[in-house]
């Protein structure tokens, strides 16, 4: 399984609500994607940054996500919208059971 952190710092309290907004359509079809497992948005209040967190079945999988209409129209959405590049992290992972 690859998972995905994909982190962004919005400008300002407007730019974050827009992001919000538009990410919905970005998850809603994401999520609807063969092979994807998991796919959301959350808020670190201690930062006011931005994180999506994704869950792959394969990196082949989410390279074919990477190039989606409703990707990268987002990406093109919120460019503006943003201080500086998205810090992007891939994990390769397992599940274990306990």
């Amino acid at each position: 399984m690859i998972i995905v952190l994909a982190k962004t710092v919005p400008k300002d309290e407007a730019a974050k609500a827009s992001i919000i907004e538009s990410s919905k359509e970005l998850i809603k079809n994401s999520q609807s994607e063969e092979g994807n497992i998991d796919y959301n948005l959350y808020e670190d209040t201690s930062d006011n940054s931005l994180m999506f967190v994704e869950k792959w079945e394969s990196m082949e999988i989410l390279q074919k996500h990477m190039q989606t209409k409703h990707f990268l129209e987002f990406g093109q959405k919120i460019g503006d919208l943003v201080t500086g590049e998205m810090s992007i992290d891939l994990f390769n992972s397992e599940k274990l059971e306990f």
